[in-house]
């Protein structure tokens, strides 16, 4: 499994942010924090639901909820979110990765609905039924 803080780092790498040379304080990622529990709490209302567990104060330590499959897209998506508040500017590969890895999390929860008809529902028009469905 994947940790919370595993997620962050990654997130600040992709801004550049992550390398030696630049230490992220406990109020950034902190922040980060809260961008990632707001963006996946957004995405699960909007019916793309990874199951996403809320962080409980500042424990970075544990597991990620989401299954593994949408790290990449979680992560690009995270930097794009968090690229305005550090004052980073998002390159297009970024922006790519981000698209591509919400497609795939709404691709892989897309849920439709199936209804049957009712049997007092007449076929219509004196047309067989199974006319309709073999050509």
């Amino acid at each position: 499994m994947t940790t919370r803080a595993t997620i962050l780092s990654r997130a600040f790498g992709r801004l550049s942010m992550g390398d030696y040379e630049f230490d992220v304080t406990p109020d950034e990622r902190a922040v980060a924090r809260g961008v990632l529990d707001g963006m996946l709490a957004e995405w699960a209302a909007t019916g793309t639901d990874l199951g996403h567990t809320p962080s409980d104060g500042d424990n970075d330590a544990e597991d990620m909820t989401t299954p593994a499959w949408s790290d990449q897209g979680v992560i690009a998506n995270l930097a794009l979110r968090m690229a305005s508040d550090f004052g980073k500017t998002p390159g297009s590969g970024l922006i790519k990765d981000a698209k591509r890895g919400y497609d795939l999390a709404v691709t892989k929860t897309l849920f439709i609905p199936t209804a049957q008809r009712a049997q007092s529902v007449a076929h219509g028009g004196g047309e067989r039924y199974y006319r309709r469905f073999y050509f």
